[in-house]
């Protein structure tokens, strides 16, 4: 894909034979001589008899653009990919600070699904002190194992925690067994009466701190009981520190009345809207709703106009709609001077031929470029169509 901006080629909003055959044949030749992605646009109607050269010489009708003002496609997208909702608190912070965001967009396939910010990340850390979260949310095993750096070593790590608490098994077996119920995940050391206890009273899984051995007959009683046992280097303190950022972002992401931008929204009708939020980055979506890419309030430093050679008209009234906020390049024309103003310098072209493909037949030959039989005849028909003289 090229990385070159696109530089549109248009004619007038009345386009004649001249005006669509001129876009056409310029953005050949300048595509040819050019340091830009050309592309042949029109701001109107085609007409019957200019659908008949094109159609005779095999040529295919510029595409419409309606207003070139500058849209969300011309800002800069941070086009992070979306992630999936399964994934941990820990490994959404870790992406965040890794592609300095503050905000990750959770998609399935190509759709969006829901927004997660660093402060939902925190909220949920400081503010949450229900010891079943993590059943609640249907956390998996596998993310209590990353989170945790661990190793399961008995279990399936695909599973997910449906029932329970986490607690920490800090008193003896007698006064453990009041509290331990069934599905609980419970934080213990290497003794073994403990890891027992916990697995006799029904513990979906134990958690094994500082690396602790554990012997081959409580790992087959653990399996006898369908008990995971997962062994991580980190203490007891870091376990209950860490454990609860397994939480899925599925979980605290935002799902409901989702603030998102489309590709051909118009920067200066999304401006009001960044403003009066305290959002800082907004999801871009497509015209199918699939996800692009994130634009921040600093995207609009960067936002380009659009850049645009007009063909065939020199008037403002004659222009596409958003003329104004625009970047005017060029004009090639025949007619008179008309009202379109510039804030620099352009390339102008103005004679007094028949038609604008006069001008650009006379730029081919300039440049030395060969005209070939489809860009010819539909430029041969524009200057028969287009000169008083015949």
């Amino acid at each position: 894909m090229s990385t070159k901006q696109k530089v549109y080629v248009i004619g007038h909003k009345n386009p004649d034979t001249d005006s669509i055959a001129a876009s056409i044949a310029y953005t050949n030749l300048k595509n040819h001589i050019g340091n830009h992605d050309y592309e042949a646009r029109r701001c109107g109607n085609i007409s019957a008899e200019t659908q008949y050269v094109l159609d005779r010489f095999e040529v295919k009708a510029p595409k419409f653009v309606g207003d070139v003002r500058t849209q969300v496609r011309d800002m800069e997208i941070n086009k992070l990919p979306g992630v999936d909702g399964n994934m941990s608190l820990k490994a959404a912070w870790r992406k965040m600070k890794e592609n300095q965001v503050v905000t990750l967009c959770v998609t399935e396939g190509k759709k969006l699904k829901g927004i997660i910010t660093t402060g939902d990340i925190m909220e949920s850390y400081m503010g949450s002190q229900d010891s079943t979260i993590l059943a609640k949310a249907k956390t998996s095993y596998k993310n209590i194992v990353e989170t945790l750096s661990g190793e399961m070593i008995t279990g399936d790590p695909e599973d997910h925690m449906n029932e329970g608490k986490v607690i920490i098994a800090a008193g003896t077996p007698d006064l453990m067994e009041a509290y331990i119920e069934k599905g609980d995940v419970v934080i213990l050391g290497d003794r073994y009466e403990m890891q027992l206890c916990a697995i006799e009273c029904e513990a979906s899984c134990v958690i094994i701190s500082a690396g602790a051995k554990v012997t081959n007959t409580i790992q087959k009683i653990a399996a006898e009981h369908n008990c995971k046992i997962i062994v991580t280097p980190h203490t007891t303190f870091t376990i209950a520190r860490l454990i609860t950022q397994a939480l899925p972002i599925s979980f605290l992401m935002k799902s409901d009345k989702l603030m998102t931008f489309k590709l051909d929204d118009y920067i200066e009708d999304i401006q009001p809207i960044m403003a009066s939020t305290r959002h800082r980055y907004f999801p871009v979506i497509d015209s199918n709703g699939a996800y692009r890419g994130m634009v921040s309030r600093r995207n609009f430093i960067g936002a380009r106009k659009k850049q645009i050679i007009l063909v065939y008209h020199n008037e403002k009234s004659q222009a596409v709609n958003g003329i104004e906020n625009a970047d005017i390049l060029e004009i090639i024309d025949h007619h008179r001077l008309g009202t379109i103003s510039t804030s620099k310098p352009v390339f102008f072209r103005n004679q007094p031929l028949g038609s604008t493909c006069t001008i650009i037949y006379l730029m081919y030959q300039e440049f030395g470029i060969e005209i070939d039989k489809q860009i010819a005849g539909v430029m041969l028909s524009a200057i028969l169509s287009d000169t008083l003289l015949y």
